[in-house]
């Protein structure tokens, strides 16, 4: 297979360095006395919690451990960039703006066992392991990526990549390529120029 074209990981890397970036900040402040950094989500029995038919772990961005609630962390900057696409093997990848923290995935290809076991394999590398050494440290983990729906062209999910690096994004489109789709898009729509959730209101 030909290899990932330099813009892709280009982008790719600015996206997620101004994420982290950002995130580091926030988190550079905690102790251990008050904070866990990306703990893995526990049920009420104290198992870890999952979501969907794959059974999927996830993570929160980092829990206080004086109000015991998980706490969500939101970049006041983003990357934007004009949509791009290319070609690799039979597939076409197109690539819109996205989040780090929010990127959806539409695959026009079959959900069949082979793309099952090949998501599930990206995503346990990816989520890494379940219990931290450090509870304040980044684990460079992606924080949790929900089970694709079966659409009219084929599947569609959305991952946060937490503090993955760059190249699990790589991993997961290589990953996807694997069952030959015929197209992947990786980010928000766009309708006649203008991305779907940025188009004037009514």
């Amino acid at each position: 297979m030909d290899t990932l074209p330099p813009q892709f990981v280009e982008i790719v890397e600015a996206v997620r360095e101004i994420y982290v970036a950002q995130f580091s900040e926030t988190v550079a402040g905690f102790s251990e006395e008050t904070h866990v950094v990306e703990p893995v989500l526990l049920d009420s029995e104290g198992d870890i919690a999952t979501e969907g038919p794959l059974r999927l772990p996830y993570r929160a961005d980092y829990a206080s451990l004086e109000t015991g609630k998980l706490e969500s962390f939101t970049a006041p900057r983003e990357i934007r960039f004009d949509t791009f696409s290319f070609t690799l093997g039979p597939t076409e990848i197109v690539v819109a703006p996205f989040a780090w923290d929010y990127a959806e995935l539409r695959v026009a290809g079959d959900w069949d066992p082979l793309a099952t076991r090949l998501f599930t394999d990206w995503h346990r590398r990816a989520f890494g392991d379940e219990e931290a050494e450090d509870n304040i440290e980044l684990q460079h983990v992606i924080h949790t990526a929900t089970t694709p729906e079966v659409t009219e062209a084929g599947y569609a999910f959305e991952a946060d990549f937490g503090t993955a690096p760059a190249s699990t994004m790589s991993d997961l489109l290589l990953a996807l390529l694997a069952n030959a789709p015929d197209r992947i898009e990786i980010g928000m729509r766009e309708k006649d120029g203008v991305l779907e959730d940025e188009k004037p209101q009514a």
